[in-house]
């Protein structure tokens, strides 16, 4: 029955692709790879609108895909016959071994990060609730076109109907790779060579055959280019949808739009029939068209629900309260570093070392004999699109990044490779990249497919069994799953493989309000140990209507207020709900400064520039003689600025001077959790040991009590507590 649904789920899904595709291209022939491709985009678009509306159920996927296919039946054009593929037997046993290893490992439960994270955890999500929830968090507003397939997938065989989808695309693109060869004048031999290389590159079978979208996305690039490469204007427009939906699919595949456009643009695609008056920039416009209709959903949602239509990025352009600029330029830092890798040993990476988290094999070193294929302009063509399409690896330096890149110069290598090196290439790479041959000289765990696991495929060992012994999230999982209530909050330190849970998990560098939660149990525990002052500024007795902190200078640091008080003489003025605050930046997060909780604070969460502010508007006059701020910023030694605002409207210069007086070590545990609790969060997942927050959570746990909450979990060495 596992083994049924499974295939139900994912059948279904292509099947639903499928029609559609053809009813959109029933006027346009073309082969069943774009047919596919037109109407897996379609597909993916109509599932957004029906999780928008709340009617993300197994029902309303059935009634779509049942009505899609009743429709293909009736009203679909007669299909033309495709080109054939004439594919040497040789290609055939390397494709069928391979396929087979990878169908198996699509057949299991998902155990990879980003797969029982979130893109088999948001269609989870989205079945649970119904449609998209109501928090905000960088996972649910980037472009999500796969995981809308996923969810329908899922919807009927769970995890591996999912993942059977994205194999589903990683089988496609062999012909694809063919018919993009063959309309550039390459020979069989250069495409199997090319298709080999791809196809048993490790890191291409590792996320072609789980639920990672990388694989799609080299599928969509390269029929979007055999499209354009018909230069025929009846097919710019699928063209531009297809490019569009690598945006849709991963926010790097922008660039892909940008490659459709300038090769219509340069190379005068689909013009040759148009008015002399319209060459120039009806099909631009046609390809720009295509693609906006399939990017428009996702940055449309972006923008409504935070503001800034790249969401969770370029948050310095769009400022929003859900993203922290720090943690974005954190991210990105992280994502683009190369780590202990030298730039000259980056090939052998790629190569074989995975120390850039995947591999592509021998023919990775071999690709400069490609660079002959300059030659002739089918050449020039392909090593244009790899380089252009290389360029995302820049920002996230793992191998995956590559793998458009490498599809197109696999090609080229394949053109410019003697026929007596070309099937020495296809031996070499599917002799050593099968898996059974690199484990036995590369022992580490890489990111690579290591097992053969039949019996979790067929349903003979239990999902259950079969994740506990793969990694260690799913026990963690399954912890949360039974000590929390389903309309629970938890707040984890860590990453949650919420494909297995069915609740509510922040995880902390996700979103703001995460993000400053974890700041706050960082600021109540030994491990934060920065220094704190209060740092006081006296003048004589003005009446002000508004007082403003201002930075004067610029340095590189954060500017962070814990909590601000205000004096008339000896007497202290108490929050009133009168008083309203403001700042530039951040001034979302401007009450923290003033909700008298010490483990809470406003920051700017960017490096501080000349000018900025913290306003606090008092309703009315007030005459004040002094301020203190209690903060970190005067360890970096810089200057403070306060203003006030008289009841004429002038501005005044009140202290200049403040003096810093440095604060006693303070238990603001209690405080810590209380933030928390305020929060809506009534439990935390914490690591221990090494690493990572593991400090937070080595504090922690056995002194419970002493935080305010008790222990309602364990799983080896994470902990969940309860916040009393």
């Amino acid at each position: 029955m596992h083994l049924l649904s499974t295939l139900f789920g994912a059948a279904f899904t292509i099947a639903t692709a499928n029609a559609l595709g053809a009813l959109l291209m029933r006027r346009r022939p073309a082969p069943p790879e774009i047919l596919f491709a037109l109407g897996a985009a379609a597909e993916s678009v109509l599932v957004f609108f029906l999780i928008l509306l709340h009617l993300a159920h197994w029902g309303a996927f059935l009634a779509l895909g049942g009505a899609a296919i009743l429709a293909a039946w009736f009203f679909s054009g007669t299909p033309t016959a495709p080109e054939p593929m004439r594919i040497p037997p040789a290609g055939w046993v390397v494709f069928g071994a391979y396929g087979v290893w990878y169908l198996v490992n699509a057949l299991a439960p998902e155990t990879i990060a980003d797969g029982i994270t979130y893109h088999l955890g948001l269609p989870r999500e989205y079945l649970r609730l119904g449609g998209f929830p109501d928090h905000i968090t960088f996972y649910d507003v980037v472009p999500q076109g796969m995981e809308m397939l996923y969810t329908v997938a899922f919807s009927f065989g769970r995890h591996a109907a999912a993942k059977l989808v994205e194999f589903a695309f990683f089988l496609a693109t062999l012909p694809l790779i063919f018919r993009v060869g063959r309309r550039l004048g390459a020979s069989d031999l250069a495409c199997l060579a090319a298709a080999v290389f791809y196809f048993c590159a490790p890191v291409a079978g590792i996320t072609g055959s789980s639920s990672y979208n990388d694989a799609a996305g080299v599928f969509f690039v390269l029929a979007a280019f055999y499209l354009l490469l018909l230069a025929e204007p009846r097919y710019l427009l699928p063209a531009g949808v297809l490019a569009g939906f690598c945006y849709a699919i991963k926010l790097p595949g922008l660039i892909a739009v940008a490659g459709a456009v300038i090769l219509v643009a340069v190379q005068g695609v689909g013009q040759a029939s148009l008015p002399v008056s319209q060459r120039r920039w009806k099909p631009i416009f046609i390809v720009a068209a295509g693609a906006a209709l399939m990017m428009a959903p996702w940055m449309v949602r972006a923008a409504v629900v935070t503001g800034n239509p790249f969401a969770p990025l370029v948050n310095r352009v769009f400022p929003n309260p859900y993203f922290h600029i720090a943690s974005e330029q954190e991210l990105a830092a992280n994502l683009r570093s190369l780590g202990d890798v030298r730039p000259a040993q980056v090939p052998w990476e790629l190569a074989f070392g995975d120390r850039l988290t995947g591999t592509f094999g021998p023919l990775l070193l071999a690709l400069p004999i490609g660079l002959l294929a300059l030659r002739r302009r089918a050449g020039r063509l392909l090593w244009a699109a790899a380089l252009l399409l290389s360029l995302p690896w820049i920002t996230n330096t793992g191998a995956r990044f590559l793998m458009p890149a490498v599809a197109f110069a696999a090609l080229a290598l394949g053109t410019a490779l003697p026929r007596p090196a070309a099937w020495a290439a296809i031996a070499l790479q599917a002799v050593l990249c099968w898996p059974q041959v690199l484990g036995a000289w590369e022992t580490r765990y890489s990111f690579r497919l290591h097992e053969f696991p039949l019996a979790a495929a067929v349903g003979a060992e239990s999902e259950a069994d079969y994740c506990k012994r793969r990694f260690e999230e799913y026990n963690v999982a399954r912890m949360i799953q039974r000590s929390t209530p389903p309309d629970s909050r938890t707040l984890a330190l860590l990453g949650v493989a919420n494909a297995y849970l069915d609740r509510e998990v922040a995880v902390t560098w996700q979103s703001a309000e995460a993000d400053r939660l974890l700041d706050t149990l960082r600021l109540a525990s030994v491990y934060s140990g920065a220094p704190a002052f209060d740092w006081k500024a006296v003048w004589p007795e003005r009446a002000v209507r508004t007082l403003r902190f201002r930075m004067p200078n610029t340095y590189q640091g954060e500017w962070d207020i814990n909590e601000v008080q205000l004096f008339s003489g000896e007497d202290r003025l108490f929050n009133s709900p009168q008083w309203t605050f403001t700042a530039w930046p951040n001034p979302w997060e401007t009450p923290l400064a003033f909700d008298g909780n010490l483990a809470t604070r406003w920051r700017t969460w960017e490096t501080v520039r000349a000018g900025m502010y913290l306003d606090l508007e008092l309703g009315n006059p007030q005459r004040l003689t002094a301020a203190v701020l209690v903060t970190h910023t005067p360890a970096f030694g810089v200057p403070l600025e306060i203003h006030g605002l008289d009841v004429k409207g002038q501005w005044h210069l009140l202290c200049d001077t403040p003096r810093a007086i440095p604060r006693p070590p303070q238990d603001i545990r209690l405080e810590a959790s209380r933030a928390l609790k305020r929060a809506g969060f009534r439990f935390l997942l914490v690591p221990t040991g090494k690493g990572g927050n593991a400090p937070i959570g080595n504090m922690m746990v056995g002194r419970e009590a002493e935080w305010g909450m008790e222990r309602a979990g364990e799983a080896g060495r994470f902990y969940l507590l309860r916040v009393k």
